[in-house]
């Protein structure tokens, strides 16, 4: 008896852990590009398990669109300098990402240059942070580049 039940549990917890990791799959983002987005946050939602920063900004035809940056949960978010409070909503911003496969206006959210110029990192392990700011930085794209500007990921 003890045997049959514990091998249960320890198949419920092989198929839990699979749920687990498919929730964290980050391939229906292209990792290999960056996009610029430029635009005004509609809404910052600081929530458990990914927080999403959206924002209002033309896409390539000029339309209008919500466009969707999904970040790390509040607790990785935090260590990095994120709060609740860090996005305001009609805030100006330009928001580093690697867009979704599909095409939609959406993405995972690698840094954001806030309206003063400050830097933050809001996202859940689906870019070598560091690294992209630096290239950003080195290549001169953070002061030429416009809304929807595409980068290699790497050189």
């Amino acid at each position: 008896m003890k045997l049959s039940r514990s091998l249960f549990l320890a198949g419920l917890s092989l198929v839990g852990a699979g749920s687990v990791l498919a929730h964290h799959s980050f391939a229906h983002f292209d990792s290999t590009r960056q996009v610029l987005i430029e635009g005004r946050v509609a809404d910052w939602s600081y929530a458990s398990p990914h927080s999403w920063l959206y924002i209002d900004a033309p896409d390539q035809n000029g339309q209008m669109r919500k466009w969707s940056l999904e970040g790390a949960g509040p607790i990785r978010a935090t260590r990095q300098g994120v709060t609740g409070n860090t996005y305001k909503t009609g805030e100006k911003v330009r928001a580093v990402m690697s867009p979704l496969r599909d095409g939609r206006p959406a993405g995972a959210v690698c840094f954001v240059i806030q309206e003063d110029g400050t830097i933050t990192q809001p996202n859940d392990g689906t870019c070598e942070v560091t690294e992209s700011i630096a290239r950003w930085k080195t290549k001169g794209w953070l002061d030429s580049a416009r809304h929807l500007d595409t980068h290699p990921v790497a050189d």
